[in-house]
């Protein structure tokens, strides 16, 4: 491998083919997946490549999230993930400077992810499983129904990657506003982290780390309010705060300096890593993914560690 420089944690890679079956079983918003420079074409890979250059960013860690494969009937929902899993192995197989992939798995078939979900983790291209926030657009991840899912991911001490849908946490106060990528996203990570910790997710399967995208949503800001509402009126059984830092990771596709400061002030500057949000972010904006890192003002061994070696430690690779 290359002398690594930067890695983003968080980019997103879809074939064309892909995301037409999904569409064909009846998942909504594969629109906003394509056309964007996502696919797999010779000129979308060079182009993909030549932005990470110019932003110093040597490694990509790649998933299919929100176009997850779990629509259709379940045999239709396993093709899918075998479809898009077997794509993920090839492109980093035949890049390994510039791939690593999060496993797509067929929830809510909890069985079928179970399985899929072992198979990947043993496969070294997969260095996690990605999951949405919502399953369908409709069932929390948090949902009682998916527990066994999370105590086989335990007893395999995975990273569970959680990316939102797009679907707006179904509020009509964002939907009717059409704000579900405008604020709609971030807001959900907040909501599933907190509907895991709610229903002792974290706590019961320690071995679980789980990695949270936009810097946690509104999680960092609203930190004392919901450890408050722990020692004060017994919302959850155990402390948010010391749960989200014993057992979460988050990127830092937010490119916000003062938030930045707020989320690493709050969960510790060793649970940060570089997130870009790619393909939704481009050209410049990709590489600010990186700047706003470099210029936020925190010392040269925590910017080193949100770049490079704070997502080395979690993926225990090097």
């Amino acid at each position: 491998m290359q002398t690594m420089k930067y890695i983003d944690t968080h980019a997103h890679l879809w074939s064309q083919e892909y995301l037409e079956k999904l569409e064909a079983l009846g998942s909504p918003g594969t629109e906003v997946a394509k056309g964007i420079k996502a696919g797999v074409s010779a000129e979308d890979l060079d182009a993909r490549f030549k932005m990470m250059d110019e932003a110093e960013v040597s490694l990509q860690v790649i998933s299919a999230t929100p176009q997850s494969p779990q629509w259709g009937t379940q045999e239709e929902a396993e093709e899918s993930a075998a479809m898009i899993n077997e794509l993920y192995a090839s492109l980093v197989n035949q890049y390994p400077d510039r791939f690593l992939a999060y496993g797509a798995v067929s929830l809510p078939y909890v069985d079928l992810a179970i399985s899929q979900a072992e198979a990947l983790l043993k496969r070294q291209e997969f260095i996690g499983i990605a999951v949405p926030t919502l399953i369908k657009n409709e069932i929390s991840i948090g949902d009682r129904r998916f527990e066994p899912f999370f105590e086989a991911m335990n007893k395999a001490q995975a990273v569970i990657y959680i990316h939102p849908t797009g679907c707006g946490a179904n509020s009509p106060m964002i939907n009717d506003f059409e704000l579900e990528w405008v604020v709609g996203a971030p807001i959900e990570s907040m909501l599933a982290a907190l509907q895991l910790l709610k229903a002792d997710i974290p706590s019961k399967y320690p071995n679980i780390k789980f990695h949270l995208s936009h810097l946690g949503g509104a999680l960092p800001f609203l930190m004392q309010r919901i450890e408050d509402n722990y020692t004060d009126w017994d919302a959850f059984n155990e402390s948010p705060l010391e749960t989200l830092k014993r057992q979460f990771w988050f990127d830092t596709a937010n490119f916000h300096q003062p938030s930045l400061i707020n989320s690493v002030s709050t969960f510790g500057v060793e649970k940060f890593m570089l997130g870009s949000d790619f393909p939704y972010f481009q050209d410049d904006k990709y590489t600010r993914a990186v700047t706003y890192i470099k210029e936020s003002g925190l010392d040269a061994k925590g910017i080193d560690g949100i770049l490079q070696h704070n997502a080395l430690t979690l993926y225990q690779v090097h």
